[in-house]
């Protein structure tokens, strides 16, 4: 085995070991962009905790909290049933601890981050109302606080380390969720189910995982680090070229439905044909647009040289659409006003414009039209997984096929 393929090989374990965890789909917090707020996060999570919370699942959530979390195994349900759970505890000097959770047994106060900065001797001063429980830190990988936060403001004192219980977000939290959802009534195991692809949205460690994986890899030998470099000096062409080949199959699946709907292949301005070599560049710069165009023949407009193109595209993600191109400025039309729409409405069906720059209607190859980023659709900026997969040619013709298929039935079904 040469250097490359061992150093491709360790690596691509670590990808196996490590999958991307997958949304459930609809997420009322990710759509309200709630997901990187503590605050608010932390208003779900209290109530969860709360014996008297709205879920409606009494000590369900605190019992496994105590017993998975906090490893206190004899809590009786007495106990846990006259706990009380708060949000912005107030202290002595004015600060608020995020949550606590309190009863005749326990003081213990929880300090979360997502994205915040410590504060200076935040630790220190939450873990003096401590009692018979370590200060709980949750951040989203289980970070130890620094000594900023640990040291007396003022004085020499600090925190000591076996004080403060540093969970995750990525791993305890997640995972504490995940073990109750079977024993979860509808609509609360709905809602929990949401949170926990919110907190994997805002919490998912798997890129700093892979980091760590690589690196290590890397530093392995000094043969190692020299393919690492050689492998990164071909992975933007590696890529480009994958962005080629999915057009070279969409090409090809769109043979069939030129003459059903009029198209003709557009080659006489090939405005940013992926074919182009201004396409290198696309990892250097925010898009250079590849993309695949055809004239819809029969469509005619009063302005001479005006013409409607059906387009399939990359931005960041792959999408098709008709458009409105001025062969004569050669240059695309930004604006549509109210005239262009109503001379389209004679070659595509009305209900169907909704303008967009130079875009008359567009969609995804999911069929989705909501500007947003999807599991099923290739993002070439980012290479999402959809994206990577395509290397693969039997599953790029199977994604071309289906794509088009989409675009006829969502797009080209609908000119007059």
């Amino acid at each position: 085995m040469d250097i490359y393929t061992k150093l491709l090989s360790t690596i691509s374990g670590a990808v196996k070991e490590f999958p991307p965890r997958l949304s459930s789909g609809y997420n009322i917090f990710n759509i309200l962009d709630i997901t990187e707020k503590e605050v608010i996060m932390c208003r779900f999570l209290a109530d969860l905790l709360n014996p008297e919370g709205r879920h409606g699942c009494g000590t369900l959530f605190l019992r496994s909290f105590f017993r998975d979390i906090l490893k206190e195994y004899d809590t009786d349900e007495l106990l846990l049933t006259h706990t009380d759970v708060d949000r912005e505890y107030v202290t002595a000097n004015d600060r608020r601890i995020d949550i606590i959770i309190r009863n005749s047994r326990f003081f213990i106060p929880v300090e979360v981050k997502i994205y915040g900065d410590e504060q200076e001797a935040q630790c220190y001063d939450y873990a003096q109302y401590a009692r018979n429980a370590p200060l709980i830190y949750l951040t989203r990988f289980g970070d130890v606080p620094s000594l900023y936060s640990r040291k007396e403001k003022g004085g020499t004192n600090v925190l000591p380390l076996d004080h403060i219980l540093c969970i995750s977000w990525e791993q305890d939290i997640y995972d504490w969720l995940e073990r109750l959802l079977e024993h979860l009534p509808e609509p609360i195991k709905s809602g929990v189910t949401q949170y926990m692809d919110a907190i994997r949205m805002t919490a998912d460690g798997r890129n700093k995982k892979m980091m760590e994986i690589t690196l290590e890899a890397l530093y392995e030998s000094p043969d190692f680090f020299h393919a690492g470099i050689e492998i990164e000096k071909s992975m933007k062409a590696a890529k480009i070229r994958l962005i080629r080949m999915v057009f070279d199959d969409l090409k090809k699946e769109m043979t069939h439905l030129l003459p059903k709907y009029g198209l003709e292949p557009e080659t006489e301005h090939v405005y940013y044909s992926y074919e182009k070599k201004q396409h290198e560049k696309f990892y250097d710069c925010y898009s250079t647009y590849p993309g695949l165009n055809y004239v819809v023949r029969h469509a005619k407009f009063q302005k001479e040289g005006l013409s409607m193109w059906f387009r399939i595209e990359v931005e960041h993600c792959l999408f098709a659409g008709f458009a409105l191109f001025d062969t004569k400025e050669h240059w695309q039309i930004d604006k549509i006003n109210q005239e262009l729409i109503d001379e389209a409405a004679k070659y595509l069906v009305r209900d169907m414009i909704n303008p967009a720059d130079w875009w008359l209607t567009w969609c995804y190859p999911n069929g989705n039209r909501q500007d947003d980023s999807y599991d099923d659709v290739p993002d070439f900026k980012h290479m999402n997984p959809c994206a990577v997969s395509l290397v693969d040619p039997q599953v790029r013709r199977t994604f071309a096929e289906r794509a088009v298929k989409t675009f006829e039935e969502e797009l080209l079904k609908y000119l007059l």
